[in-house]
């Protein structure tokens, strides 16, 4: 079977980006389909041929020269009805002015504080917490210089190992070791895609052994207290001997001369308005002579009012003094805050459905999207944690990411808030960079609570 897509998406004046959301195909393998270096499947034909239809049809509006606005799809079914709103929660000002907490310990000078080193640091969400909870962060590494730079924005003073951890060599090591001989914390998230339940789960995929590099240096710093972030689902992978890669980790945490665990836990309990589950691994060098802890949440799971703990954040609280948005439109004020446009069939599939529930679920079938699953094209709801954030969240297809009152994705903006990041977080790059850094970001309030334990429970002390 042959179309010729790039035709197609002439004629309607798209993106390969904004063609691939409309057909429910991924860019990449969209890009092959176009250059023929793959043929289609029967589905992927079908989706293609039925937006060509649709153009043909009138259901998808052509561009033309006579138009100003740069939206590509019209909304009237938004347009057409009184405009929706929301208002300001009762704990927003609260969970903001955590956030300008957070900041202003991150600003403190912590040069006599904890040392630590990170690795797979991404933008800074994992040391963004660390360093508000005291740590002194004297060096990292990230492989791709795209995030790097986002990285160096936010924390500039911090120096730089090699890039790939595969290339930084027992003498460079050394050579830090001779400037802070003494290091508390190696902190690090190797790269989660081979464990990820959101791709495939590919056991001899290479970055499944990053954390061997990871661990390697470990036993050549020494430093007291050893933590690894990843993905829950790393607990069920298999290596390609068949063993869990949780247990080769753990061997290898005692190989080395620690005592190690790890620790399943949901940022909700740790004041994100996120619902994500994450694991912790920490190794805790044997003659300190203490043996791991589980890290304790601070907000309770059932919103006991006997409980000590306060009630976790939702999503409404992190976002509700942010403009109101529509598909397509943008604040004045933030530049982050900008919705993504959306094809005029998926916003009426999705204007009337409640929050909590898919466009999947609709009774009509003419309204329901033709592939997916009943978490894609989903709402969210404003009322409790907001669901995990990941790099595609400005895609309205994808998995729990339309907005619980707007029908639309969410912004940069909201997803900054929702993994924790203060307003003043600085980034650069194009849209597919952002995106990336924060759907794979440790929240930084998460951060921040495992650090305090951290250095409590081991007494990691000022220098």
């Amino acid at each position: 079977m042959r179309i010729n897509i790039r035709n197609i998406r002439d004629e309607i004046q798209l993106s390969q980006s904004q063609f691939s959301e409309i057909v429910g195909i991924p860019q990449c393998r969209l890009s092959e389909l176009e250059l023929q270096k793959e043929t289609p499947t029967t589905d992927e034909f079908d989706r293609i041929k039925k937006a060509a239809n649709d153009v043909v049809s009138g259901v998808i509006k052509p561009r033309t020269k006579k138009r100003i606005s740069k939206q590509v799809f019209s909304t009237s079914i938004v347009n057409t009805n009184p405009r929706r709103s929301y208002q300001k929660t009762t704990r927003n000002d609260e969970y903001i002015a955590l956030l300008e907490w957070l900041e202003s310990k991150v600003s403190e000078n912590n040069e006599s504080g904890p040392v630590a080193v990170s690795f797979f640091a991404g933008c800074g969400g994992l040391c963004y917490g660390l360093k508000a909870a005291g740590f002194n962060i004297v060096a990292a590494n990230e492989l791709v210089d795209k995030y790097k730079a986002v990285y160096e924005l936010n924390f500039p003073n911090i120096d730089f190992l090699s890039n790939d951890i595969r290339d930084i060599s027992d003498s460079e090591i050394k050579k830090l070791l001779l400037k802070y001989p003494d290091i508390d914390l190696l902190a690090g998230g190797p790269p989660c895609q081979g464990f990820s339940l959101a791709g495939k789960r590919d056991v001899f995929d290479e970055r499944n052994t990053l954390f061997q590099y990871y661990l390697h240096l470990a036993d050549i710093i020494r430093p007291k207290i050893i933590l690894m972030e990843n993905v829950r689902l790393l607990t069920t992978m298999k290596a390609p001997d068949g063993n869990l890669v949780k247990d080769m980790i753990i061997d290898t945490f005692n190989t080395i001369g620690y005592n190690g665990d790890f620790y399943i836990v949901n940022a909700a309990d740790f004041g994100v308005p996120q619902n994500r589950e994450r694991v912790f691994f920490v190794g805790v060098r044997k003659d300190i002579g203490a043996a791991p802890e589980s890290l304790c949440p601070i907000c309770n799971h059932d919103n006991d009012i006997l409980s000590s703990c306060r009630s976790k954040f939702s999503f409404g609280d992190a976002v509700s003094d942010l403009e109101f948005l529509e598909a397509g439109e943008h604040s004045a004020h933030d530049p982050y805050h900008k919705a993504t446009n959306h094809p005029e069939h998926v916003v009426r599939w999705l204007y009337d459905v409640p929050q909590g529930k898919s466009a999947h679920d609709n009774e009509t079938p003419q309204m329901r999207p033709p592939s997916g699953y009943n978490t894609t094209y989903k709402r969210q709801v404003w009322t409790l944690p907001g669901c995990t954030v990941t790099t595609n969240f400005t895609m309205i297809s994808g998995s729990n990411n339309v907005h619980p009152i707007a029908t639309r994705a969410l912004t940069v903006r909201e997803a900054l808030r929702l993994q924790s990041f203060p307003d003043s977080f600085k980034l650069v790059g194009n849209a597919e960079t952002i995106r990336t850094v924060i759907g794979n970001a440790v929240p930084p309030l998460m951060a921040y609570q495992v650090g305090l334990q951290l250095a409590q429970r081991y007494n990691l002390a000022s220098k």
